[in-house]
């Protein structure tokens, strides 16, 4: 079986673990690389901790740390010397069912490798185009006060449900229907912590022509950018405040976010 590409073999950097670079500027150790940080997000906190972490309950977020922190020593051993296959690896063949997806995400992963940043072109693959999620994937969660940009909505689930509940479905109606849309997003574990979920929603954006801003990333069909080191660490609750630091970003990623101040902010 195919081992998840969490870390290349030659030092060439992690598809799935990118998403989550621009969160790890300020976890534990910060001596330890960034690349593996990341890595320990996408093993580690992207899994049942998300659940607890979603309903509130016992598990803080200074838990959540703490557990991350300890992790990565003990993922960093295993990644650079891994045993036997896992019977089952629910990471693996992400890079042909959502070819789009990973074609951005790697063009992405290939420009984290330059310091100081800056944009790049790549080719969208031709593939099937997505379909929305059927009615037995989708489901209500609870509304959320947590800040957004335009009419956008906010919920409380958790980030690693493979379901989709109805500020997604909202988001993805609407893209569908407006070619060339800009989604904001504080950072790309909004759009899911589960990986597999997350590139399948990327892959719909990118087939329908939408582009995403985050707080460090421009990810559009062909396009793709990264501000500058250091990176601005991303502010779920307060995503205007994040949209207005454009200090270190690319001209086209600049060009989105002043055209979302002038129309949302």
């Amino acid at each position: 079986m195919r081992r998840p590409a969490l870390w290349g073999p030659t030092g060439r950097p992690p598809v799935l673990a990118t998403p989550f670079l621009e969160e790890v500027s300020q976890h534990r150790p910060v001596t330890a690389p960034a690349w593996l940080r990341a890595a320990v997000v996408v093993a580690v906190r992207n899994s049942r901790l998300e659940d607890f972490h979603a309903m509130g309950g016992p598990l803080r977020t200074a838990d959540i740390a703490a557990v991350t922190e300890a992790a990565t020593q003990p993922l960093g051993t295993l990644l650079e010397q891994p045993g036997k296959p896992v019977a089952r690896n629910d990471l693996a063949d992400l890079d042909t069912a959502y070819p789009r997806a990973w074609a951005c995400l790697s063009a992405l992963s290939n420009l984290m490798e330059a310091p100081a940043g800056g944009e790049g072109t790549y080719t969208l693959p031709q593939a099937p185009q997505p379909e929305l999620p059927g009615a037995e994937e989708m489901f209500t969660a609870q509304a959320s006060s947590v800040q957004v940009i335009g009419d956008a909505q906010a919920v409380v689930a958790s980030g690693t449900d493979p379901r989709f509940d109805q500020a997604l479905v909202h988001l993805l109606r609407r893209v569908k229907s407006q070619p060339g849309f800009v989604v904001p997003l504080s950072a790309l574990s909004r759009l899911s912590r589960n990986s597999t979920k997350q590139l399948r929603v990327l892959e719909f954006l990118l087939a329908h022509q939408a582009t995403v801003v985050t707080t460090n990333y421009l990810l559009g069909p062909g396009i793709v950018g990264v501000r500058a080191r250091p990176m601005v660490k991303p502010d779920s609750y307060d995503l205007r405040r994040s949209m207005k630091q454009t200090r270190g970003l690319g001209p086209a990623h600049t060009k989105l976010l002043k055209a979302l101040r002038r129309d949302h902010l």
